[in-house]
């Protein structure tokens, strides 16, 4: 009797726990399905429903369903009228937590999840913890067995990765996401899946920032968003409104007829919109264009709205944020009104900082320089040029790096593209000998007919070898781009060198210390000059010298205000040098010019500087400057009484050079450079 009993009740109550577990679950999935979760109170009891269905142990298919249900209402919050970017994340995260916490681990549904949560067009969490979570995602992805992995679902991965980390100023770790991710589809030829590439390669070019790139991003998205006018596929909307602004900002000022027209596309597909960043857009991009036409009272109220959007939903981190302040700022600068301006710079500069947008902070700060320096606060405005000129060497080293980078990764294709080509052309070779061999006895037409097409195939492919030269030619061509552009960055560098010399110059009353921080700014542009000529001449190794001596003189007898009593003739045949060499040739006539202006000339004289520089038969050059002055006894210092001297002896001792100076109705100053010997 007592046995009955037991087993009875271990029955019932087997039951009971059974009953209990679908009603905790059902519970569950219809809170958090409902529209009342909203409130806290009702969180929390989702919250504890979860717990105790976790502990209940769901069997897979009801975990999968109630983390579904959880997908789907992050979904629905994320859309217009019902936006709630809080819930949104809140029920993400829900289904992630059933998902991980569930054995076994369901690496297809956890992919699934992470690609809505790494979609920016979800707009759930933010940038510093969506970069986070997207490589989770991934690595869920790569755990799915080979014979079940959707290529679509680990693209769209990728892809939303390789845009995360553009936006976040990290060229080169997205270049190679999207790289990875065109692999994965690469022999996918649904027009669905080719209309989904075009869209994702215009708009990554496009936020790649390449200029040389912008053409090719258009193309592909003028491509796509026709298709999709043509198409019925469910993310029809998103795709158009995504091409209509890029194509908006594309146009611009330029064609302001086609800009209106992708304007007036947006506006008329806006009632079936319901990501509410689109509509926040709009708001703003018509403000940014009455502004453009200065109609500064018209743009305010567009401007203020779309702030007031942003913040009422907690969005304070997106750059149109960041922006729609800074176009209040430019209305309050344009008005005078230099402390608001600086206010609102301020804001858009927290907020670029909040989500690390390195490029958008860095524009920032630079705006508040000028905008201090126009308030007449110098000190600060100083201050915030130097953090700017700090925070803008570190954007331009990822620039040239990701320029190297994408070099590489081209020269690593057309390699590959050219050994491809030959084992192609190899495998030709030997099945065309096969049949000729097999075919000699009996069969002369028929192998006459193979010679003839094989003939034509080798044409064919010796036309598309001849292609790939040209390709790289054309990759030789940017390698040559590039350089010019090291060249100018140095030179924009050396000018920035230059001006906060200047700055600091006109801060210091001791003519002695003005007269050497005027000395420091000519040797810094001598040097700048030569990197100017560099980028802006035919050939990247070597200078022309009389040219650049013109350059130089103009620019120190401008320094000097002594255009109008003092001429400089370079009587000399053009002549190109090395960089190495004509460096230090041009800060010995920088000093020696300075040196002139100086002292040869005193009371305001009037007087004529000659420089000459030649080479001879053995390749050494020989330099002379000198002047029509008072001479050596009231003209230059005597010899290592002053830096200037110190740095021209040190300039002929590294060109191996000797120094010869005589003072004769003037100044003749004459250098031997023995360049075999010193090279």
């Amino acid at each position: 009797m007592t046995k009955g009993i037991t087993h009875i009740n271990l029955t019932s109550k087997a039951m009971i726990n059974s009953l209990f577990k679908s009603f905790i679950w059902c519970t569950a999935l219809l809170l958090h399905v409902s529209g009342f979760s909203q409130s806290p109170r009702v969180k929390n009891s989702a919250k504890t429903a979860v717990e105790i269905s976790l502990d209940q142990d769901l069997s897979s298919d009801e975990v999968a369903a109630l983390s579904r249900a959880y997908q789907d209402k992050a979904l629905w919050f994320k859309e217009m009228p019902h936006f709630n970017r809080d819930s949104t994340v809140f029920y993400f995260d829900r289904a992630a937590l059933l998902l991980q916490n569930s054995k076994p681990l369901q690496y297809e549904r956890l992919a699934d999840l992470y690609r809505d949560i790494t979609d920016r067009a979800n707009r759930s969490h933010n940038f510093n913890v969506v970069d986070s979570l997207a490589p989770i995602g991934w690595a869920y992805y790569e755990k799915i067995p080979e014979n079940k992995k959707d290529k679509v679902l680990g693209y769209d991965l990728l892809i939303n990765w390789a845009l995360i980390k553009i936006i976040r100023g990290e060229p080169k770790p997205g270049l190679e996401l999207f790289v990875k991710a065109l692999d994965l589809l690469k022999d996918d030829n649904r027009p669905e899946i080719q209309l989904k590439i075009l869209k994702d390669r215009g708009r990554f070019l496009y936020q790649y920032g390449l200029p040389e790139e912008q053409e090719k991003s258009f193309q592909f998205l003028k491509e796509s968003m026709i298709g999709y006018q043509n198409s019925d596929y469910p993310e029809k909307n998103e795709a158009l409104v995504v091409a209509y602004k890029l194509l908006f900002y594309h146009y611009g000022e330029s064609d302001p007829d086609s800009s209106d027209y992708y304007m007036h596309q947006i506006e008329e597909l806006l009632p079936q919109i319901t990501n509410p960043f689109h509509h926040t857009w709009h708001s703003y991009s018509m403000g940014s264009s009455l502004i453009q036409k200065e109609k500064y009272e018209e743009a305010k109220p567009y401007l203020y709205k779309t702030i007031k959007f942003l913040e009422e939903y907690n969005l304070r981190t997106i750059d149109v944020y960041q922006f729609a302040h800074v176009l209040l700022g430019k209305i309050a600068k344009a008005e005078g009104k230099y402390d608001k301006a600086i206010e609102y710079y301020e804001i858009a500069k927290n907020s670029s900082i909040a989500i690390n947008t390195k490029v958008n902070t860095a524009y920032f700060i630079e705006e508040l320089s000028r905008l201090y320096a126009l308030k007449g606060d110098y000190k600060t405005a100083l201050e915030y040029h130097i953090e700017w000129s700090e925070a803008n060497n570190v954007i331009e080293v990822e620039r040239n790096e990701r320029s190297l980078r994408e070099n590489e990764l081209q020269v690593n294709v057309l390699k590959q593209d050219k050994e491809l080509t030959a084992k192609r052309q190899q495998q030709t070779i030997y099945i065309v000998a096969l049949i000729i061999g097999a075919l000699l006895l009996g069969l002369l037409y028929r192998n006459y007919r193979l010679k003839q097409r094989s003939n034509q195939k080798l044409k064919a492919l010796n036309e598309e070898l001849a292609h790939k030269n040209v390709l790289l030619d054309k990759h030789n061509a940017e390698n040559e781009l590039l350089l010019k552009e090291i060249h100018h960055r140095v030179k924009n560098n050396l000018e920035m060198v230059k001006s906060l010399i200047a700055l600091q110059s006109a801060q210091i009353d001791d003519p002695a210390t003005k007269d050497a921080m005027i000395a420091s700014q000519n040797r810094v542009q001598s040097m700048g000059i030569i990197h100017q000529k560099l980028y802006q001449g035919t050939n990247l190794g070597s200078i022309e010298m009389k040219d650049y001596f013109i350059n130089l003189s103009e620019g120190i007898l401008d320094s000097f205000n002594a255009e109008e009593r003092v001429k400089i003739e370079c009587a000399m045949d053009n002549l190109e040098l090395d960089v190495d060499t004509a460096v230090p040739i041009g800060l010995i006539v920088n000093e020696l010019l300075t040196n002139a202006l100086k002292y040869a000339f005193p009371e305001q004289q009037q007087g004529v500087i000659h420089i000459s520089l030649a080479k001879d038969s053995n390749q050494n050059l020989r330099l002379e400057v000198t002047d029509n002055g008072v001479g050596k006894t009231a003209g230059l210092a005597p010899k290592g009484t002053g830096f200037g001297s110190q740095l021209v002896e040190l300039l002929t001792l590294q060109l191996n050079g000797k120094m010869r100076e005589r003072s004769d109705q003037g100044t003749h100053i004459e250098f031997d450079f023995l360049l075999q010997k010193s090279a």
